[in-house]
């Protein structure tokens, strides 16, 4: 199998309207390994993933037509065309769906109870028959479902891609940030140490065991974790490497950034045997993993303008002013700012955009520190 290209389509929600679709690209030979599957913009008014995705295709074909695809790469450039579609007021609003409100990486599918009922039992000492099993029952189990509307079915489909694969990225990005990954404690050290290396990962966050919270990436690699934790007995290695991948902030979509995280991106599939070629020295690793636990998240508590006093990259001491809280309408100047302080040591790799309007409870920055903190164990990987 050469190149090549399709349309998955969605069914129309209204009378009139005709049904969106996905483009998907393949690349290299159906079936062979390591398979490696990419989508971009879930959340979809985030586009620097769609932008690597797009400097990136040129050179799968390239590698395609030269003969150097040693596995299967699926690329979706852009996996979410209802969020896409959702224009309102002149504002691009990506992240949730409107008709249900549902952030489109929330509530996606759990299918370790459906797996476990058709494989447990035939679950062996052999590792490789077991994956092999574990990725048909999967996939048999989502040709089963019958989803209902467009959305539902967005999700089917686009699992139907992703659930075999060795390796799945999700592409996403924050407001304003440095590039950092998700993952999960099972792929550190090793396959997601890698990764980071490769794509010049500032900070990497892990969950333990596995992610909780109900991610596109959650629904692709807690799906081994947790049968491994259901059947001790067998052997079932994690088998997917499964990541999100935050690309900066949202307006850090250019050709430059574009055309190098691309590279990496290459490098990274040469150095996974994907695709043929000298990937070169590991780089080297840019940041430890740290635990999500130890992530410090600030929360705006009262109502005003979001105004910063330390830039994202800058490391962090418990304590310190990282923003402020002004309100515009109090004459006191100095003593009209709420000032919000960090819950612990760190680095401070994701924030808003100075001078945008704060609420209560709207989420200001996050700082990657190395030990749990009281206030965030339990919580899942991402914040709504």
């Amino acid at each position: 199998m050469a190149y090549t290209t399709s349309r998955i389509e969605l069914p129309a929600m209204t009378p009139g309207s005709g049904g969106r679709h996905l483009v998907v690209h393949r690349f290299g030979q159906l079936g062979a390994r390591p398979k490696v599957y990419l989508q971009a913009a879930l959340h979809a008014n985030e586009l620097p993933g769609a932008m690597a995705l797009h400097h990136l295709l040129p050179m799968l074909l390239k590698a395609d037509a030269a003969g150097r695809m040693r596995g299967e790469v699926v690329v979706v450039p852009t996996v979410n065309p209802i969020g896409l579609s959702q224009l309102v007021g002149n504002r691009h609003l990506g992240r949730y769906e409107q008709l249900g409100r549902d952030n489109f990486n929330r509530n996606w599918l759990d299918l370790a109870p459906a797996v476990a009922e058709r494989v447990g039992e035939r679950l062996g000492a052999d590792a490789a028959a077991n994956v092999a099993r574990v990725r048909e029952a999967a996939l048999a189990a989502l040709g089963e479902l019958h989803p209902l509307n467009e959305l539902q079915t967005l999700r089917v489909e686009v699992l139907k891609l992703s659930i075999d694969a060795d390796v799945v990225l999700d592409l996403h990005c924050d407001l304003d940030a440095l590039l950092h990954l998700f993952i999960s404690r099972r792929d550190w050290p090793g396959a997601a140490e890698v990764l980071a290396a490769d794509l010049g990962a500032e900070a990497t966050l892990y969950n333990d065991p596995y992610p909780q919270s109900s991610t596109f990436v959650a629904a692709n690699g807690a799906l081994w974790a947790k049968l491994a934790d259901r059947f001790p007995a067998a052997a079932l290695p994690q088998a997917c490497l499964a990541v999100t991948v935050e690309y900066r902030g949202q307006q850090d979509v250019n050709h430059a950034l574009g055309a190098a995280d691309a590279a990496r991106l290459m490098r990274f599939l040469q150095r996974r045997g994907a695709v043929a070629g000298r990937p070169g020295p590991l780089p080297a690793l840019k940041a430890e993993a740290t635990p999500i636990a130890g992530m410090d998240r600030g929360y705006c508590p009262c109502s005003g303008m979001l105004v910063y006093r330390v830039a994202k990259g800058e490391r962090v001491r418990k304590g310190q002013v990282i923003c402020e809280v002004i309100d515009p309408s109090d004459p006191r100047g100095p003593a009209a700012r709420t000032p919000m302080r960090a819950g612990g040591d760190g680095l401070l790799f994701a924030r808003q955009v100075d001078g945008t309007l704060a609420w209560p409870g709207k989420g200001a920055f996050s700082i990657a520190g190395p030990k749990p903190l009281a206030h965030r164990v339990g919580l899942g990987s991402l914040d709504d």
